[in-house]
């Protein structure tokens, strides 16, 4: 009986969807707890039968021994884990300029729920990753997530050893790229609270009797969020090309 089950490709089934369901399991919106388990489990299931007829020339023959079975099994969800996580890091990006957003606005008391973190953030945090979310589904840049997955065969091929001080290094240069790009998404507010607390400053000085805080806090909130409206538009626009051109070496030349 089991010969029967393994001659009808189930254990590369299996190995295909251990590596995109570990992968599911991280990516946003699609691996949130606000998305059902059943939901999550069919789609990983039909996305996994799908693309399995052409990976019939990468995937390896069925080892012989268990324990070949059980690291073959732990090297998909190894790659599987990799990949979640760098699109992962990538929308994290969004958390990085709605965090310094939320500073230099001073509405870093507001909470608000966010899909990425799965847990209560900043209003501004939450609002940037529910955005960023949205237009990534949008405008279809969810495709190019499973198409990652789907053709990282070529790049980490089955059965082969995990190069996994090339994945710590990956994952520290997108790290370091997720910050500096979100300073960049943040920087004209950056700007703006370092001078309106300069001007802070120099005003208490100039009128010690004056609440300053009182006064500017008010002028910083509103000022704040007209300079946030107004380079939203562009930001969500440089996300998605950040998101686009992040996952393009995952994917094979054309």
């Amino acid at each position: 009986m089991l010969a029967d089950l393994l001659s009808l490709d189930v254990f590369r089934f299996f190995l295909v969807f251990t590596r995109l369901g570990a992968a599911m399991m991280l990516f946003p919106g699609l691996g949130g707890t606000l998305v059902s388990s059943r939901i999550r489990l069919l789609l990983a299931l039909s996305v996994s039968f799908l693309i399995l007829p052409s990976l019939a020339g990468v995937l390896p023959p069925v080892p012989r021994s268990v324990g070949g079975m059980l690291l073959a099994v732990f090297s998909e969800a190894v790659i599987g884990i990799f990949l979640g996580t760098v699109v992962s890091v990538i929308m994290s990006t969004l958390n990085m300029a709605g965090s310094m957003i939320g500073y230099q606005t001073g509405l870093t008391n507001a909470f608000s729920f966010d899909p990425i973190a799965q847990q209560q953030s900043q209003l501004l945090t939450g609002f940037l990753s529910n955005v960023g979310l949205l237009a990534v589904f949008s405008t279809d840049l969810h495709h190019l997530m499973f198409q990652a997955v789907a053709e990282s065969y070529s790049l980490f091929p089955p059965g082969q050893s995990l190069p996994l001080g090339d994945f710590a290094e990956t994952l520290g240069h997108l790290v370091t790229e997720t910050f500096r790009v979100g300073t960049q998404f943040a920087a004209p507010l950056i700007v703006f609270g370092l001078v309106f607390y300069a001007g802070l400053g120099l005003l208490s000085r100039l009128v010690p009797q004056l609440q300053v805080f009182f006064v500017g806090l008010p002028v910083q909130v509103m000022v704040g969020m007209w300079m946030f409206m107004v380079t939203l538009p562009l930001v969500v626009s440089l996300f998605l090309r950040f998101f686009e051109t992040a996952l393009i070496p995952y994917l094979q030349p054309r």
